[in-house]
């Protein structure tokens, strides 16, 4: 009896620590859930910067019980148009240190939380629900360790809508997304097998095959955040009535940004594989595109100022805005901001190739703040403005006249055509040459210019900046 006694009383001391354990764990859940969910919008208007405008991620609810929770978080957007754009999550969150659906699944390790997530009825996501019919289009399943460590699988499930003429198909795909360092780390890969857009009516289309996503984010010393991110796909074709469609292969774009603080140092690089217009092949095509010591809240409150100056002018153009004094002073204040740290942009490679040659250029601008920045006009700024700018190119002929002869199908149009493409290619590299603007070596033309303290450096031979743009007229009247 004793004995009997005993062990009911250990039974009961260990149901009382785990209820204790998941009345505490409950608790941090919902704090860690908080923390993250703040520190999450700290990210995104630090990483989008002057776009981070309008884009937020709230908790709408939270009803924590004992063993469980039910949270609705919400995602705030704005369309192209400036129109609020809302989603929601509704997820059911089991307690740790042992939630019961993560048992289910095999992982027996504590746990802050297991949850479990679905896509929500907005406006915005309502015809996307709707076309499941019962079942949810989106699925987030979550398991939370402690220190912000764990795994997330979204599941997207295969979609069709129809809509004002608009045809949607998606064939759903899923996301796996791993983090640690409380939430500071983290990995994501993901995988679509085909998306298509098309409207009858005006016999437009968009097809999109084989789809994947890779990311990986760290955050050192919670102020140096590093992204490196890629998007690949097999084959992307637009096409539309009476035109030929538009077919790119072998698509990739890459992303690596570093920003501490406001201060961004990124690129961006594409890849075409293939490019092809109707049955012209026009060969492959590379561009890489860099930013250093880009200044997110200086540039985020340019653009800011400048849409409130366009709002109180109606939303006039660019080229039909008169400015007022004041507002002309405001704007030179902003601009100036972003000139401050010494930023640099490039497009460090413009590379195409076809069966007859390639072509490439690049082209590097640094910026610097003018020592005087609240005197002289807007072209005598730019000039003190412009540090050094660099632009190298070469250009191959035969590839030249390759793409001038497949404008045509016919053998002797096509004829005529490259016939023409050479004539143009001598005729303007030639006046270039004469000119002292280019080097041509065979059937290639090439040049290196050099802009820095108001004198120009073009192939190694040095002149003013006067006597540069009067050659460049030269050739160009």
């Amino acid at each position: 009896m004793k004995k009997s006694t005993g062990v009911i009383g250990v039974v009961v001391v260990l149901g009382a620590a785990y209820l204790g354990a998941t009345w505490y764990v409950g608790k941090e859940a919902r704090k860690t859930i908080e923390e993250a969910v703040a520190q999450a919008n700290t990210r995104l208007a630090r990483y989008l910067g002057p776009d981070a405008d309008g884009v937020k991620i709230g908790i709408a609810d939270y009803q924590r019980r004992f063993f469980s929770s039910d949270v609705v978080y919400t995602v705030s957007l704005k369309d192209p148009d400036g129109k609020p754009v809302d989603l929601a999550l509704h997820d059911h969150l089991q307690h740790g240190p042992f939630p019961l659906g993560a048992l289910q699944e095999g992982h027996l390790a504590p746990l802050l939380a297991y949850s479990r997530a679905r896509l929500a009825a907005t406006p915005a996501t309502q015809a996307w629900i709707d076309s499941q019919k019962g079942g949810s289009p989106l699925t987030v399943d979550t398991r939370v360790g402690f220190g912000g460590s764990g795994h997330s699988v979204w599941t997207f499930s295969p979609t069709e809508l129809i809509e004002d003429g608009d045809t949607l198909n998606f064939s759903g795909g899923t996301v796996d997304i791993d983090f640690s360092k409380n939430f500071n780390s983290g990995s994501a890969a993901g995988q679509f097998d085909a998306f298509s857009l098309a409207n009858a009516q005006t016999g437009e289309s968009l097809h999109i095959k084989n789809i994947r996503l890779d990311s990986k984010t760290d955050v050192a010393d919670g102020n140096k955040m590093h992204v490196q991110s890629s998007a690949t796909v097999d084959t992307l074709t637009m096409d539309k009535a009476g035109d030929e469609a538009v077919a790119i292969e072998k698509l990739t774009v890459k992303l690596d940004n570093v920003q501490a603080g406001d201060m961004l140092d990124g690129s961006l690089h594409y890849d075409f594989g293939r490019v092809a217009v109707g049955p012209v092949d026009l060969g492959s095509l590379s561009l890489g595109v860099r930013a250093n010591r880009l200044d997110l809240a200086a540039l985020a409150a340019l653009a800011k100022e400048y849409d409130a100056i366009q709002a109180r002018h109606g939303g006039q153009g660019d080229q039909d805005l008169m400015l007022s004094d004041e507002e002309e002073q405001a704007l030179r204040e902003k601009l100036m901001a972003v000139l401050a740290s010494d930023p640099s942009v490039a497009i460090e490679q413009l590379l195409w190739k076809n069966d007859d040659g390639q072509s490439k250029a690049s082209l590097q601008v640094d910026f610097t703040r003018p020592a005087d920045a609240g005197q002289g006009d807007a072209d005598v700024l730019l000039a003190q403005a412009l540090k050094q700018v660099r632009l190298d190119f070469s250009l191959a002929k035969p590839m030249f006249i390759r793409v001038f002869g497949q404008a045509q199908a016919d053998p002797q149009q096509r004829l005529q055509m490259e016939m023409m493409g050479a004539m143009i290619y001598d005729q303007y590299m030639a006046r270039l040459r004469d000119a002292g603007l280019v080097q041509v070596d065979g059937d290639t033309t090439a040049a290196s210019v050099l802009y820095e303290n108001d004198s120009v450096t073009v192939n190694g031979q040095a002149m003013s900046a006067a006597e540069f743009m009067q050659r460049v007229l030269s050739v160009a009247m």
